[in-house]
């Protein structure tokens, strides 16, 4: 399978998705094309191979990687961290004794400089050229996405909201957001299920009614009891979940939901000028939670509609629910995200969904600001309670 980056016709530079525009655009002569006009456009191709991991590594060291792409997501996690949490328990490996993950070989279709990803990357930037790059063997049979949500929001919208949101923080270390960091603020497509499902339910059940009323001078109660037996059904629609072992889940998860009715037919294009992911989670691996999760919600459906009837307690004796008609649709969804290791090896993160701009974070804490604040504070305190003390 070929590795592919699309061109501008007029000026031959980089094509990349436009959140704004709703258009794929070159930064260089400021054309832009529809997604119509970029199918016809016939893209740069180049061959991959296979190599190990360490081979790899030695690539991306002497390629001098440390840009956005290999910093977010491509780094080994520290032990302890969501990231390293969610990839060991999927593997069964404690995080810090996991076996390196295949790599693969590229060569940039604009430069010819050698690329290295490990197996779940799909898209990327050529760390000397930087134009945009996707990997189509990683798309290929039943790994090619149904559907992608494209990023509304860019990269200079995602740094204003990063750092607008940590400088309502406070004590935070001054490189969590410096200029460096900031640039490894990186647009990450992750790929997730989408499960929909046609619900069936019978339930049988009684239900108390409790009347009470006063009558010369009396107290009186009046219990009513009601047999329940009733069917239903329901559409479950766009249930999502993630399909990435090495994502944390947190990461991903928090910044949910995503506007599912704006969903797009997958084009390889919305991955140009991205880092995009693709998934290693079967959607038999998370059948049993989803069907689960569908139960759950079909037993608290069924009581908030009998409690409608204003009873005073409900017995549910039996509730047969039927799933049918399950369908999986695979889709990528696009997240701006940082992530920032300290000094003891912990990592922190925090993360926008690019389509709808909600946020979510969890921030390092500088220890010489605390430090600096107990003092500005206990001090004068202390002072103050000697002179008090002293005149008592």
């Amino acid at each position: 399978m070929a590795v592919l980056t699309y061109k501008c016709p007029n000026c031959n530079g980089p094509l990349t998705w436009n959140g704004q525009k709703e258009k794929f655009v070159c930064d260089y002569c400021m054309s832009s094309f529809t997604e119509a006009e970029l199918e016809a456009l016939a893209p740069s191709e180049t061959k991959a191979e296979e190599v190990d991991a360490e081979m790899g590594e030695a690539i991306k060291e002497s390629a001098g990687e440390n840009g956005a792409s290999a910093q977010a997501f491509n780094e080994k996690p520290a032990a302890g961290t969501a990231a390293a949490q969610g990839a060991g328990a999927a593997s069964g490996e404690d995080a810090g004794t996991a076996k390196p993950a295949k790599m693969k070989l590229y060569s940039c279709p604009s430069c010819g400089a050698q690329v290295v990803t490990d197996d779940t990357t799909a898209a990327t930037t050529c760390y000397y050229c930087h134009n945009p790059i996707v990997m189509m063997d990683k798309l290929g049979d039943d790994y090619t996405p149904d559907f992608v949500i494209p990023f509304a929001i860019d990269k200079k919208k995602a740094t204003e909201i990063f750092t607008g949101w940590v400088k309502q923080q406070k004590y935070v270390p001054k490189d969590f957001y410096n200029a460096q960091q900031i640039e490894l603020l990186s647009g990450v497509y992750f790929p997730y299920w989408v499960y929909s499902c046609d619900l069936k339910s019978d339930v049988k059940g009684t239900a108390e009614h409790v009347r009470t009323w006063d009558e010369m001078g009396m107290r009186n109660t009046e219990t009513s009891v009601y047999d329940i037996s009733d069917s239903g059904s329901m559409d479950i629609n766009n249930l999502s979940r993630i399909a990435l072992n090495k994502a944390s889940k947190v990461l991903c998860e928090s910044v949910m939901p995503f506007e599912l009715d704006k969903l797009k037919k997958f084009q390889p294009g919305y991955l140009q000028g991205f880092i995009a992911e693709t998934r290693d989670i079967q959607k038999a691996e998370i059948q049993p939670d989803i069907r689960k999760e569908v139960e759950e919600f079909a037993a608290q459906s069924v009581n908030a509609k009998i409690s409608e009837g204003g009873f005073s307690k409900v017995n549910i004796a039996s509730l047969d629910t039927r799933i049918s008609n399950e369908k999986y649709q695979y889709a990528l969804m696009p997240i701006w995200t940082v992530t920032y290791k300290d000094k003891g090896g912990k990592v922190y993160y925090f993360s926008i969904n690019g389509q709808t701009g909600k946020t979510c974070g969890e921030l390092p804490v500088d220890d010489g600001k605390l430090k600096s604040l107990f003092f500005k504070v206990f001090i004068p305190m202390f002072a103050a309670l000697l002179v008090a003390f002293y005149f008592l």
